[in-house]
């Protein structure tokens, strides 16, 4: 969905704004998401539920993206590093307080997808190489 300068008709992504920011268009104009209005009140009050959609939906998602690369790390230092457990255990409360942050009504979740994924490779690559220096 497009934004529209008023005074030379640029077009910018709807995703550029962010609630109270503005662009600075090429012509010298701001252009602020209050600038784009529609004359049916109707299709008004549609095109701010689907702009307030789509942000809500780009913040959900580099939320989830975030929390994906710290788990991802956690993963990593378990695989391919020899990280003592007590400091994978640290590096695994930090992803834990931050999704916390980013998603405290889904804790569960957390704990059901990270925390299991986390244990489960602690006993295929850590157990297995202790298992084969004894």
């Amino acid at each position: 969905m497009a934004i529209q300068c008023k005074r030379c008709g640029k077009q910018y992504d709807v995703a550029l704004f962010q609630f109270g920011n503005s662009i600075n268009c090429d012509c010298g104009d701001i252009v602020t998401l209050s600038h784009y209005k529609i004359e049916r009140r109707g299709e008004e009050s549609e095109l701010i539920r689907e702009i307030y959609q789509k942000l809500q939906i780009d913040e959900e998602d580099s939320k989830v993206k975030e929390l994906q690369r710290l788990a991802n790390r956690v993963c990593f230092l378990i695989v391919s590093t020899d990280y003592p457990e007590v400091d994978i255990g640290i590096e695994k409360e930090k992803v834990k307080k931050r999704c916390r942050v980013l998603f405290p009504d889904k804790m569960d979740i957390y704990e059901m997808i990270y925390e299991s994924r986390f244990k489960r490779l602690w006993e295929q690559f850590r157990c297995n190489k202790q298992n084969q220096l004894l």
